[in-house]
């Protein structure tokens, strides 16, 4: 979400799949600081042993990454922080800001299956 492209990008389906499975990931953007670039590269760690997060602190351990370092988690936890940005709703249905590709879909009936409520 930094850079704008998955960081094993190919257009060739296969070749993402191998650059997923054996190259290292493509972090060399002037415009990441080093705290991203390093946030980055411990989150894509290939060993699931070795990858950020997954140890025993679990998340804490990308909280208290320094790329998070102005992040107050307390506040965020308690909603005592505005969100930064806050889209403009004419209702709670209101779909203007998904691309009409999706609100356009028609249901299938599996679909409707899964989104019919419960009357019991």
């Amino acid at each position: 979400m930094l850079v704008g492209l998955p960081p094993f990008y190919n257009k060739d389906r296969e070749t993402l799949y191998k650059n997923i499975k054996y190259q290292t990931p493509n972090l060399q953007y002037e415009f990441l600081s080093p705290a991203a670039r390093d946030l980055c590269s411990k989150l894509l760690n290939k060993n699931p042993l070795e990858r950020m997060g997954a140890g025993p602190s679990d998340a804490e351990e990308i909280k208290e990454h320094e790329w998070f370092e102005d992040i107050d988690w307390n506040k965020i936890q308690n909603k005592l922080l505005p969100p930064p940005y806050k889209p403009q709703l004419d209702s709670m249905y209101d779909v203007k800001h998904f691309p009409p590709e999706f609100t356009n879909q028609k249901l299938s009936p599996t679909d409707m299956e899964s989104a019919s409520v419960d009357k019991s």
